[in-house]
């Protein structure tokens, strides 16, 4: 995803290397390791985007013993990873000693192991969290800790600027969303209930929102 591979690039502490695969590929590959790029995993963090099922099982496989730790491999749709196959690379990340995550949808994720977490505060990337400055009753600035990889939630803090605390903050920042061309499918959800992944998106920056104004209100 180019917006997501430009956003870490503007926040990078260190360098950002984009792989491009294949789009169209065989329904079963015989030897998915003949279509990964051969110096994957020289850094600390994987995402991995929209792969094909074969080639997100066998990364752990192919950089067992190299310097990466920690595959991230997000879910912006229903269809992209299922559960089963969830399972099968959380269980050959186990074995090839890398943390993993499958974040639904990205701006989800959650620093909850030691490279996962480093990468989340230094590239300020995951569950949305805002801190937001006041004067005279009226946003002065709004910093985004954490939030999504695609510039949605730093899109929706530049529209609280500016804004009083006798408006519907947590409406301004759900009109903002929508405004803004969110990642994450609205294709229903089985492992949530039906909803969208999209709502998800929603419903966190409704909580980032909601969390900053019961701390700093005025």
């Amino acid at each position: 995803m180019e917006r997501v591979r430009a956003f870490l690039e503007a926040k990078a502490p260190g360098s950002v290397t984009q792989y491009l695969l294949p789009a169209s590929l065989p329904l079963m590959l015989d030897d998915p390791a003949e279509f990964l790029p051969p110096e994957l995993g020289e850094g600390d963090v994987i995402i991995a985007i929209h792969l094909h099922p074969d080639l997100l099982l066998e990364i752990p496989h192919a950089v067992k013993g190299k310097g990466a730790a920690a595959l991230i491999a997000p879910i912006e749709h229903p269809d992209w990873i299922r559960p089963g196959l969830q399972r099968q690379v959380t269980q050959a990340c186990e074995q090839a000693g890398l943390e993993c995550a499958f974040p639904k949808p990205f701006c989800s994720l959650e620093p909850v192991t030691p490279v996962i977490s480093r990468f989340c505060e230094s590239y300020r990337v995951g569950r949305p969290q805002l801190r937001l400055a006041w004067e005279n009753g009226i946003i002065t600035a709004a910093e985004v800790v954490r939030g999504s990889p695609c510039g949605c939630t730093e899109y929706l803090a530049s529209q609280l600027v500016g804004k009083g605390g006798d408006e519907d903050l947590v409406r301004v920042a759900s009109t903002a969303h929508h405004a803004y061309p969110c990642l994450a499918a609205m294709a229903p959800d089985p492992e949530l209930g039906g909803e969208t992944i999209m709502h998800r998106s929603v419903d966190l920056v409704r909580a980032a929102v909601r969390a900053e104004l019961a701390e700093r209100r005025p």
